[in-house]
This record gives structure tokens, sequence and C-alpha cells, in this order.
């Protein structure tokens, strides 16, 4: 047999293993989206199976659990997204995109900042001007079009939602034709949004061209002066494209949407004829060659912007219902609050060192807060906080060489009574899907509930087939009944937003267009099959499933060695997430994070700290080197009574009391001048190391914390609190001047036999052990001091991951060559190698590395996706792409290694990265040439 049949045998066994998990097997009401996200990949050259995937996803994306894996998985979707679907006839994986940006604006948001950075990846210039290497028309093209169809979709929304809601309510229809309709709703307002998109390469068709003198305002330049460039300028379908003016050879030079753009003339200046085209950070100045070419170029850009222009277009929006203006402000405002706080780091960037401590909190100050905005380092199933206003005092900068972050705190507000839905609705736990839903999705209710003269009318006894056909938009005949309460109008809105799972098994009837499938699946694909009215499932899914008999009957076979494309099942892998991340559903719950949070009346409640066995005189010690003396939730408390004097009523309360709300401290850290897409990447690999360790009931600590990527040169990450970088540690007052990181162990949590010092001990060891295992799978590199953090309570924390999967500092002559950083004064706080303590950091290194193996294709696949087409550093060039990087992870997995040897070789992957030299002369480099402390 030759390798390539070989590995074709495996790929097909991969498959059929894959399509038995998702479909063949009980899945207990499971969706696992893990292995959903590997099938579309797997069967990216077949456009049915993906789109039947789809659907399946889409049919069950109600589901909390569904939907958090959707959002987990988002990168990868997005980026099959952009990638694949640009040659197939059939947009399978758009329509995906905008039937759950329908569900969740804030998934529509996370879309939006995922298409800008590829925009500005594949656009014809970089913003310096100069030609762009990875410029492709297709792709930038596509990612500005799929833009502006989420906009679409966000705004005009779900056409019936709120008319079916409404009946729901009512009781004339079940909840079964609620979610059978709600879907259709979205599916059907998806198509209509899609159809009028152009498939064809830019310029093709063009409705209108010419040559034209042009200059453009760009970050750097603002129109400096230099010579007019003469280029060939065509629009279509909604776009403006600028070619060279080499008529042998039209090569595309830049593009600007139109829809919404600003047009207008200019009158005064040096030259005639010029006119402007403003939209969405792109800024034309056009010359014509007369006033008759002028006035034709502008009345036809007006009229092509005037097309479903959705922005900055005055008369477009008057004609928009209260609902949907509501959701474009919300949606335009939450994108300009996001940008003006990395623009704020930006700004900062070319002042100088000295200054930027004394102007941050000037710029904090002076930020423009929309009456309703979030920070968007969650999930959609998260609490809804609402930012109200910063807090300019405690603003923190950082002098680097090339970027200035700056960490921003601002006063939240949770469990505001909502203006609008029927008489408001306070609810502390409504997180950020229900919320927006409540006061966005249900505006337009308020002036449909107004109309009782309309001609049609939906019966209780109305069946689904009977609404399909009606005008839902004349369905109300009657006056609506008393208000409903609030806890009973907050019910609704969950039970709207996210449903329970039903498991039922349903029969099937046996008809010529499902034949295939009958008899054969487990209950959720045949749910699908069933509710959905599913014609033919693809033969490719179909042929690969085994009936029930014959997958009770299969055990597993064993194996001494596993292949990359094991045919043997895969151990399904729920994301975990930390336990403040998903806070209470029971309304009479206020969780506490560890944030300080301020309740009814003024009160302060301490945010929680779970000591793990440390005690409260060993906290205080480490809190002194570790965060200025003030834990997170003394510093928050302290920001909530500084500001309790200043409170003010909100823009968008109704006059509450404005104690009657729960405010709470939330911090971010923005950052411009630098691309956190691999950052992102390396985080999600990392939280689905922390979700294996932990499905295998592994002590083994990681902490995963938000990464938001919104360009290519800016984002968002999450504050790590009560913790500093070993760096900032080894140079804290007190900091014992001999025997390092195990004096100051003993300095602050007592003697080695002492409760506390053994309770931190192990956290060092498990969290060292943790990101040991991952730093040597994930090729983490740049491991100096200032990339290493610890906490209060004794656990290592690693950030920056700018060189990821083997990419390191020097290439191929870097200093970094031990699997994994492991130095004395490590192996001194374990009590050294002949402890019990090295022992256990052994064995859960050892456990580990099994555990990654066993759990190794999910892993490979988030790996292989994300490698397709990218421009991540650690995937491309000679050193890392063309498939470099991806085979040496997959040779770090060990997954052509015996069982047997396994153990041993993970051994020596610990005896090699002790003392490693490689490893002391990095900190002395980084010593001397950054001034961090080894």
């Amino acid at each position: 047999m030759t390798n390539a049949t070989k590995k074709k045998d495996e790929d097909e066994a991969f498959k059929t293993s894959l399509v038995d998990d998702v479909f063949g097997k009980d899945s207990q009401g499971r969706v696992q989206m893990e292995k959903v996200t590997m099938l579309i990949w797997q069967f990216r050259d077949d456009p049915d199976v993906v789109n039947f995937m789809a659907r399946f996803v889409l049919n069950f994306a109600g589901s909390k659990q569904v939907f958090d894996g959707i959002e987990f998985y988002l990168p990868q979707l997005a980026h099959m997204l952009i990638h694949l679907e640009a040659d197939w006839d059939d947009a399978v994986l758009e329509r995906f995109a905008l039937v759950i940006s329908q569900q969740s604006l804030h998934i529509a948001l996370q879309l939006n900042w995922i298409l800008q950075g590829a925009l500005e990846d594949y656009q014809p210039e970089t913003f310096s001007g100069e030609p762009n290497p990875s410029h492709n028309p297709l792709f930038y093209t596509r990612c500005l079009k799929l833009m502006s169809n989420i906009e679409r979709c966000v705004v005009y929304g779900k056409p019936r939602s709120h008319e079916l809601q409404r009946l729901y309510e009512r009781g004339s229809i079940s909840k079964n034709e609620y979610e059978i309709l709600e879907r259709a709703d979205r599916r059907f307002n998806a198509v209509q949004i899609m159809a009028s998109d152009g498939t064809h390469e830019p310029g093709d068709n063009p409705s209108f061209g010419g040559t034209l003198l042009y200059k453009r305002k760009v970050r750097t330049s603002c129109f400096k002066p230099k010579p007019w460039k003469s280029r060939y300028f065509t629009i279509d379908d909604r776009m403006l494209y600028c070619f060279n003016n080499d008529t042998s050879e039209r090569k595309l030079v830049r593009a600007m949407p139109l829809e919404g753009a600003q047009v207008s003339e200019l009158s005064s200046g040096k030259y005639q004829f010029m006119f402007q085209v403003i939209n969405r950070g792109f800024h034309f100045v056009l010359r014509a060659e007369n006033a008759a070419s002028k006035s034709q170029w502008v009345d036809n850009l007006i009229e092509e912007s005037n097309q479903q222009a959705l922005f900055e277009r005055s008369h477009i929006l008057r004609d928009l219902t209260p609902g949907q203006l509501s959701r474009y402000e919300f949606f335009k405002d939450e994108r300009d609050f996001v940008g003006n706080l990395c623009r704020l780091a930006e700004d900062l960037r070319f002042k100088e060192p000295a200054e930027r401590k004394i102007l941050a909190p000037q710029y904090m100050k002076d930020l423009p807060v929309p009456s309703c905005c979030y920070l968007p380092l969650c999930n959609s199933t998260d609490i809804w906080r609402r930012v109200d206003k910063t807090l300019p005092k405690d603003t923190k900068v950082f002098n680097t060489n090339e970027r200035c972050p700056v960490i921003m705190n601002f006063i939240s507000k949770r469990g505001e009574k909502m203006a609008s839905s029927r008489g408001g609705i306070k609810d502390v736990n409504l997180d950020v899907a229900e919320y927006i839903h409540l006061n966005y999705d249900m505006r337009d209710m308020e002036v449909i509930e107004e109309d009782d003269h309309e001609d049609k009318m939906i019966t209780p006894n109305s069946s689904a087939g009977d609404l399909q056909q009606m005008d839902v938009e004349a369905a109300y005949g009657e006056k609506k009944d008393d208000a409903i309460d609030e806890d009973q109008a907050s019910a609704s809105a969950r039970s709207n937003v996210w449903k329970e799972e039903v498991t039922e098994e349903l029969p099937v009837p046996s008809t010529p267009s499902n034949r295939n499938i009958t008899g054969k699946g487990n209950k959720m694909l045949q749910r699908f099959v069933f509710k959905n009215n599913v014609g033919k499932v693809p033969s490719q899914v179909a042929n690969r499933l085994q009936s029930h008999r014959s997958i009770r009957k299969r055990t597993p076979r064993k194996t001494s060695k596993m292949s990359v494309e094991s045919p043997l099942p895969m151990t399904p892998v729920p994301i975990v997430e930390d336990s403040h991340s998903h806070d209470s559903d029971s309304e009479s719950v206020v969780s506490v994070r560890s944030s300080s949070i301020m309740t009814t009346k003024g009160a302060i409640t301490f945010g929680s700290l779970d000591e793990g066995g440390i005690s409260s005189a060993a906290i205080e010690k480490a809190k002194a080197f570790v965060c200025h003396g003030e834990t997170y939730a003394e510093k928050t408390a302290r920001m909530l009574e500084e500001d309790k004097a200043d409170t003010i009523v909100s823009e968008n309360g109704l006059g509450e009391d404005p104690t009657d709300v729960q405010n709470e401290v939330v911090s971010v850290m923005a950052k411009s001048n630098d691309d956190l897409r691999q950052e992102v990447f390396v985080m999600q690999m990392i939280h689905y190391y922390k979700s294996v360790f932990a499905n295998a009931n592994l002590p083994l600590w990681l902490k995963t914390y938000r990464i938001l990527s919104t360009s290519s040169t800016e984002g968002l990450i999450e504050v790590l609190t009560d913790a500093t970088s070993i760096d900032g540690l080894k140079k804290s007052d007190g900091y014992p001047t001999e025997r390092g990181l195990r004096g100051y162990f003993e300095t602050v949590y007592g003697d080695p036999d002492s409760r506390s010092f053994q309770a931190a001990q192990t956290n060092f060891m498990q969290s060292l052990a943790a990101y040991s295992v991952v730093s040597y799978l994930l090729g983490l590199k740049d491991r100096h001091n200032g990339n290493i953090m610890i906490d209060t309570r004794g656990h290592l924390i690693f950030i920056d991951f700018g060189f990821a999967m083997g990419m390191a500092p020097g290439h191929e002559f870097s200093m970094e060559r031990a699997p994994f950083k492991l130095t004395k004064e490590y192996v001194d706080v374990m009590g050294g190698v002949n402890s019990k303590c090295f022992a256990e950091f052994k064995r859960l290194f050892v456990e580990g590395m099994k555990q990654a193996r066993l759990n190794s294709q999910i892993a490979l696949g988030l790996v292989e996706i994300m490698m397709y087409k990218s421009n991540y550093p650690c995937f491309t060039g000679t050193r890392y792409g063309h498939g470099v990087a991806f085979k040496k992870f997959e040779k770090r997995l060990m997954l052509h290694v015996p069982d047997n040897l396994v153990e041993r070789k993970a051994l020596a992957l610990i005896t090699k990265s002790m003392e490693h030299l490689g490893t002391k002369l990095y900190d002395v480099f980084q010593q001397h040439s950054n001034g961090y402390a080894k």
C-alpha cells in the first residue's frame, strides 16, 4: 500500500468516525460542536454536506450549550467562511453566519471584527500606501460584502419575530410552532439579504467607469503634499474600484464600499472639478476632467450609495422602524466605542513616555460613552453589564518601545429596568443575548400593539402551515391584555432567546426523500429530519451511518500505536469555562466575581477570592508584592466608594433610584499597533487543553482569559487581576535577595511545613506542569520573566503569545531550544528533584501529555483550519508555512510513538528542559537588552 493510499484510507476512516460520533451514537441531547466543526472542514469539498451540517446546527442553536460551542469555534467557522466559500455556487456558511447574527447581535459584532482584520489583510495597499503582498481581490471584496450583509441583518432583524412572539404569548401557536417559524424567519431574512449579492470578479460588469485623479486620506499622511495619481475607477455592485491605468493589464489597487457612503462636491480648493467619497475609514478626494464629468460621477456615486444604505444616510434612517433604528444605533455605537478605546491607546503611542501617564486620565475623562454599550470580552450567554461611565483616576499605562497598552476602568450597571418591552423588565441575571433581545428586538412590538384594526386574524386553531402562508404583520386584531409583570416578561424573554433541549424520540415515517436515513442515526438526527422536513440526507453522511444494532455491538479495538487519522471514537470535550463566566440563572441570586459590587442602597459587597487553603495573613503579605498592597476586590471597592458621591442617573434609565441597580467595576486593556489574532488562536488552544485536562479530572491549572482582535492592528485583552510578572515581582520592594522564588514563597506563605506554603507550592506546581505541557505542544517561545506572571496564590500564568507553534525570536538561531522553561529556581520552589512535589509534577506532566495525545484529532483540526491560507506569522514564510508548523505540532503530540513508550518520552522532555543552557542564556539576553530580571 502506497503512502497516498494509506493516507486516503485514514482520511475516510476519520470521516466515518466523525459522522458516527455526531449522528450515530447517543449524544444525550448534546451537539458536539468540536466534531461538527471538524465535519465541515473534512467535507469542505462537498457543499451539500456543509449545508446539511449548517442546518443541523442552526436547528439546535437555541440551546445555550450549542451557542457557546458556536462562539468558541467561531474563529474556525469564520476562517472557513472567508476562504472556503468564495468559489461555491451556494453561500452555505454565509447564510449560517447571517442567521446566527440575527439570534445574537454579540455574534454579529464578533464576526464584524474578524472580517475587519481579514479585510485589512487582503486590501490592495497597506496603510502606508505600499503594495500589499497579501492582496487578494476575491477575498477582499468578499469580506466587504459579508460585513455589509451582517450589518443589514442586524438592522432589519427578523421580520416576523415580534409578531411570532406575541402569538406565542397569547397561546395562538405552540412553543414548537414558534421555534420552527422563528428559525424559518431568520433563514428567509438571510436569503433575502444575500439575494442582491453578485458573484462576479471586481470590475467585470461595471455600471459606470472612467479615469480620475485622486488622493486618499490614510492614518499617517492625511493628504500630505504629494502628486495626484491617475487611476481608472469603476462603480460596480455597491463598490468603487480603483485600478491602475495600464489598459493592457488592469490591476486592482484599492476598493471602497459605497453602501451608505458620503459623497459631496468640493467647491473650495486649488483645483476645479473636485469631489470626495467617505465611508468606513476610507476617504478619497477625486478630480474629474470637467464639470459635466464631475456631475456624472457624483450622481452615480450617490445613486449607488443609496442602495439599501444603512450608514450615515439621514433619509434612510428616517424610514427605519423604532426597533431597526435602535439596532442600527446600538451596533454603530458599540463598534465606535470599542474603536475609541483602541484609538486612545494609539494616540498615546505617539506621545513621549513621560507624558503618557499624565495624558491618559484626561483622555479617559473625555472618552465618549454611548448610552448603551458593553465590553465585548464575553459570550452571548454571559451576564449583561452595561458600561455607564469611565473611571479616569486609576488608568494605567505601560510604556514599551513600539506600543502603549492602557488599562481602563469603567462603572458598569447590571439589573437596570429597561424602557422597552411592555412596562420594562428588571433582572440582574439577564445574559447578553437576552438583554439585547429585550431592549432592541422587541421595540417594534410597541408599535405593532397599537394597531388593532388589521384585516387578518390568527386564531388559536391556526396551524404552523397556515401561519407560514399568512401575512403575520396583520395578525393583531384584538387589543393587548393588561401589562405583563416583570417576572413573566423576563421568563418569556428567556424562553424566546434560549430553549431547553428536547430529547424525546420522534417517529420518522419512511418516504422516498428520507429513506436513506430511516432507521439510522441518533435521536437528535431523527428529530432534526422529522421536524425540519429535510429532504434526502447527503449520501456522504447517510452511507457512513451504522445501524443502531451495529453501534451497540461495536467495541473499540486495542492498538499499540496511534495514527493521526485514527478510526477510534473521539472522546467529547465540553469546553470548560471559569466559574464566574456563567452566573446563576436564578433571578433571586446576585453573583459576585473578583470585582467588588455595589448592591441596592449603596452597600459594598467584596469580590470573592478562593484562597484555597492559604491563610489571610499570607494573602496580605502576597498582595504587598504582587498588587501593590491592594487586591482587585479592595481596589474596585475603593473605586465604587469614590464614585458613589458622584452617581448620576444613566442617560437611558427610567429615572429610578440609581442605587436600585448593581454597580460593578469592569476593566480592560486596550492595545494598538499589535496584531492579536495569533494570540486569540493560541488562547483558544490553551482553553481547549484546559477542557481536556478538566474532563480527564487532572488537577492541571491553566488561566484562560479573553482576547478580542478588532482589526489587524488593534484589540482588547481581559485584565489579569491579583497577578504581576515575575520580572515585576523580583523588582518589588522587600523581595528576598537570596534564594529567589523559593525565598519569596517562604517569606510570604511561611514555613515549608505550613498549610499555606504547601497550598501555594501545590498551586505553583500544578500550574507549572500545565503550562509545561501546553508550552511544549504549542511551541510557545519568548518565555522571559516579563511574559510569565504569578498571582497571590502562587499560580504561574503565561501571557503574550506572539511566538508560537515553534516560531521563536532569532528563528533558527534562537537560544530557546529547551522543550519548555524549567529553571533551577522553579525546581527549588517544588522542593528539589527528590521531593514529593517534584514527583507529582512529573506525574501530572506525563498524564497531561497522554490526555493531549488521546484528544489530538480536534487539536490538529483546529490548527489545520487556521493555517489554511493563513496570515499568522507562525504559519507563514519558508520556516513555518507550507505545513511545516503543522508537521512539527503533529510530531510533538507523539502520535506515532507506541503507547508503552509515551511516558519515557515525556520524562525525557523534563530531563532535557531542566537547567537548559539556552534557557539561561535567553534570560541573560533579555536582562541586558530589555532589563527583565532573570
